[in-house]
Order: C-alpha cells, then sequence, then structure tokens
C-alpha cells in the first residue's frame, strides 16, 4: 500500500509539467523504486540460514520469518536410542525396561550365567516369568551380542559342566560322556548329532554355545 501510494504521489506531477522535466521526474521515481525495493529485500535476506529480522514489525510480509518454532523442532529426526545388550545389561539397566522389575531382573542375569549369554533377543523368553506381552513391548529395545558367548569345550569339560547347561540335562550329559570315553574327541555337530538322542530343534539352539576344541586355550 506504501509503494502504491509513493507510486500516484510521484505520478501527479507529470501530468502538470513539460516533456523535459517529465524525463527527470521518472529517473527519480524510478530510482527511489528501486532503492526500497532493495533495502526491503535486504531486511529479510537470510545469513548463514538464519533470519535477519528487521526492527520493525512484520506484518502482511510474505517474506516473514516461521515463528513456530515448537514445529520446526518437531520435525527434525530424533536420535537413534541406544539398545540394552542383554549380554553386557547390569540390573540397573534392566529394570529400566517396561515390565522388568529387580526380580525379573535377577532370573535374567542369572538365566544368562547359566547358558553363556544370549545369541538372540528371543531367548529371553525362556526366562521364567516373562510373559509374551511383555516380551513384545520391549523386543524392539533389545539386542544380544554373541561375540560374548561363552562356550562349553565338550570333548574337555566333565558331565556336571554340560548338564548344568538349560538346553542338556543329566541324562543327556552321561550320553555325552560315555561317547567320548569309548569313541574318542567330538569331531563336529555330525559326530555329536548321531549319537545324541535329541530332536533337531533342541541341537541346533545347542551348537553355539559348544567347541570341539581338543584343547585348551
Amino acid at each position: 500500500m506504501i509503494l502504491l501510494g509513493v507510486g500516484c504521489y510521484g505520478l501527479i506531477p507529470l501530468i502538470l509539467i513539460t516533456d523535459s522535466k517529465k524525463e527527470i521526474l521518472l529517473k527519480n521515481y524510478n530510482s527511489f523504486t528501486v532503492n526500497y525495493i532493495e533495502r526491503k529485500s535486504q531486511q529479510n535476506s537470510k545469513v548463514n540460514n538464519q533470519w535477519v529480522v528487521s526492527p520493525h514489525k512484520y506484518r502482511n510480509d510474505p517474506y516473514k520469518p516461521p515463528t513456530n518454532i515448537k514445529a520446526i523442532i518437531s520435525r527434525q529426526p530424533s536420535k537413534t536410542s541406544q539398545k540394552t545388550d542383554l549380554n553386557s545389561a547390569d540390573s540397573q539397566n534392566l529394570v529400566k525396561l517396561p515390565g522388568i522389575g529387580p526380580t525379573l531382573s535377577a532370573r535374567i542375569i542369572k538365566y544368562r550365567n547359566k547358558l553363556g549369554g544370549f545369541y538372540t533377543r528371543e531367548q529371553l523368553k525362556e526366562v521364567y516369568g516373562i510373559p509374551d506381552s511383555t516380551y513384545e513391548k520391549i523386543k524392539v529395545q533389545l539386542e544380544a551380542q554373541p561375540t560374548s558367548i561363552k562356550k562349553i569345550c565338550l570333548n574337555l569339560v566333565d558331565e556336571k559342566t554340560i548338564a548344568t547347561h538349560p538346553y542338556v540335562g543329566w541324562n543327556d550329559a552321561k550320553i555325552i560322556i560315555r561317547y567320548r570315553q569309548a569313541n574318542g574327541y567330538f569331531k563336529n555337530a555330525e559326530d555329536l548329532a548321531s549319537v545324541w538322542a535329541m530332536d533337531k530343534k533342541n541341537l541346533e539352539r545347542l551348537l553355539p554355545y559348544l567347541s570341539f576344541d581338543t584343547t585348551y586355550k
């Protein structure tokens, strides 16, 4: 509106003066208009991606900088939350998980020690007292680093060490020891499968915890 008013005001003398003076006035008018637009543009320019706000308030200015800061922040990508490693988490870390209190955290650690570590987060469902609903709620916050798995050297350990593993038991431990005494060392998983009356599924979940080495390291 200001620009329009100034323009109309500047054109009135053109009607009343001679052609020679019209040219001078037109030059002055054009110079004034360009300078005004440049100042207006500078007031709303961006420097280093930050708005330069002029002292006066913008009302109907289409270049007015955004004022809804909360909306801008909410569109920023959030940092990925760090997952809880089941093999290194202590009781303080575990109780922070929804539905896991001091009792369940103690059971998780105790079961982890018996296993020799978790190689998949799904094994958490084997811990007594953890319902499926709780596991489904927290599984996205969990991970299991298999590099920290403690292995059983099948050719060197005694019967008790094998039997106390949650996936074995005393009856199967006796079979393993008797075969080893009669036939020598187990060379691989196929040797174990040939003498062990365990279904394939149970054998597969035990294999990550076994070593067929013949010497201690």
